[in-house]
């Protein structure tokens, strides 16, 4: 017996329903990193999103329960594509660890301070969203410790004890990169890239 495919599942313009609906998911995410980095967390609105990406506020909730599901996917895009390219930086030098870290933290560090809009809202104003979206930031600084964790030899038998000083080592490079964007960049990156290759012992 042939299913009844029913309205929804109908294709326009030779996409299915869940390509259309990822495609509108896409269109509001850029829409909010945009209102995000412009006015900020708590002053955006769902019309000013909607309205940016072009679409109803029915779309909106298609997608995201409320702001807080909302911008901590933004917050994941943007976090994905600040490190994708700091990575890519790092894999230049592929036998040469002192190199690797210093291209991956002055790539960073170079692409916080290109976008000191994004920069305040998604390493600063991240803080002040929810304790849910604080929960995601730790655990995002959890998984680059991971993602470095064989480019990081720690000189010590216990795993666990490694892992807790990657974690130091992620979080140290993370705070001072946040007190480096509220004071307005004013240190010089090869200032910082000398303090943070010394905190990593590559100095």
């Amino acid at each position: 017996m042939k299913r009844d495919t029913g309205q929804s599942d109908r294709r326009y313009g030779g996409k299915s329903k869940e390509v259309r609906q990822a495609e509108r998911r896409d269109l509001i995410l850029e829409a909010a990193v945009s209102v995000y980095a412009e006015v900020g967390y708590h002053r955006a609105t769902v019309r000013q999103i909607c309205a940016r990406a072009g679409l109803t506020s029915r779309y909106y909730y298609e997608s995201f329960e409320n702001g807080e599901d909302l911008f901590t996917a933004c917050y994941e895009k943007v976090l994905q594509e600040f490190i994708s390219k700091a990575v890519s930086a790092a894999q230049c030098f592929p036998n040469d660890r002192k190199a690797q870290t210093k291209a991956f933290q002055q790539t960073f560090l170079t692409e916080l301070r290109d976008k000191p809009d994004l920069a305040k809202v998604f390493l600063i104003d991240v803080d002040s969203v929810s304790p849910k979206v604080s929960r995601h930031f730790n655990l995002s600084v959890d998984m680059i410790a991971t993602e470095f964790a064989e480019q990081t030899p720690i000189p010590h038998d216990e795993e666990e004890v490694r892992n807790i000083v990657r974690l130091a080592l992620v979080g140290g490079v993370l705070h001072i990169a946040k007190r480096w964007v509220e004071e307005g960049y004013a240190t010089p990156i090869d200032t910082l890239l000398a303090a943070t290759q010394t905190l990593y012992g590559l100095s």
